[in-house]
């Protein structure tokens, strides 16, 4: 199993490295999946939706793989660019943020906690759902998360430049979803699988300690680290400079472009913050 996992993460790594980050290869992939769908639209074979778009009642037929790939399925040009253009903007920044493998967990459990929640909602209907928004909106949220003071300039009607702060556009995003289903609005688009996304966007980046944690993680956190048994660390000889940047610094800098800054633990931030004081007193 872990040999399986490690062959996996390293394929995954070569495509990243061959398309430059993980948003850039969800796009391609997205817009080659829609290059399909027209495709069978115009030959009248509607075979990827029937099939991959998600829908309660072929879940219950063993359809468990819809759950996946509803996701990157759209309805029309308009759905799959706006969708896209929202990924591109805030997805390249919280994947350099919190690095590829967090950034790819946000994507795809964003789109999941989308489909979990339609369908604790519509599990006895036969509707479909399809399309990027939850898994993006987690993005959106997680972006709020991590800069919520950020100005953002948007394009309303892609026309009228509107300023706002990061975490504003957040509440206005999950407002509009939130207000249809607490109306109870009949509406075509899945509000509620957008608020799924969202939420799990915002609960995936505090869990990884950006911001003040919510109080039963913060729980959890604290009961992990009084349970942690101590270990006495060895004592060990002083390093040079030299030994220092090279045994300590680099792994760490390699690290950080592996996986992102959040990937650091204390011990390793406080290294970091040695370096750079020991940079700084040479510069003097």
């Amino acid at each position: 199993m872990g040999e399986a996992r490690d062959r996996l993460s390293n394929s995954m790594r070569g495509w990243v490295a061959r398309f430059g980050s993980v948003t850039q290869l969800l796009i391609y992939v997205t817009v080659a999946v829609f290059v399909v769908q027209l495709l069978g639209t115009m030959l009248h074979w509607n075979v990827m939706e029937d099939v991959f778009a998600l829908s309660a009642s072929q879940v219950r037929r063993g359809f468990l793989w819809q759950p996946v790939t509803y996701m990157f399925l759209h309805a029309d040009f308009w759905h799959i660019l706006i969708n896209l253009l929202v990924l591109w903007f805030f997805g390249r920044e919280v994947e350099y943020f919190i690095g590829a493998k967090h950034f790819t967990r946000l994507y795809f459990f964003g789109g999941l906690a989308g489909a979990a929640l339609w369908l604790a909602f519509n599990f006895n209907n036969n509707e479909q759902v399809l399309g990027a928004s939850a898994a993006v909106l987690a993005c959106v949220i997680a972006f709020a998360t991590l800069f919520p003071e950020r100005q953002i300039t948007l394009l309303l009607f892609f026309v009228i430049p509107v300023n706002l702060k990061a975490k504003y556009l957040a509440l206005i995003a999950v407002a509009i979803d939130l207000v249809p289903v607490l109306t109870h609005r009949v509406s075509s688009v899945a509000h509620i699988a957008h608020l799924g996304g969202a939420l799990l966007g915002y609960i995936y980046i505090k869990s990884l300690g950006y911001g003040a944690p919510p109080r039963w993680l913060q729980w959890w956190q604290n009961a992990k680290e009084t349970l942690r048994p101590r270990r006495r660390t060895p004592v060990e000889r002083p390093l040079s400079r030299e030994e220092f940047i090279r045994e300590q610094v680099d792994p760490i800098l390699d690290k950080i472009s592996r996986e992102g800054m959040q990937s650091l633990t204390r011990r390793e931030r406080k290294i970091l913050e040695s370096a750079k004081d020991l940079m700084q007193k040479q510069q003097r």
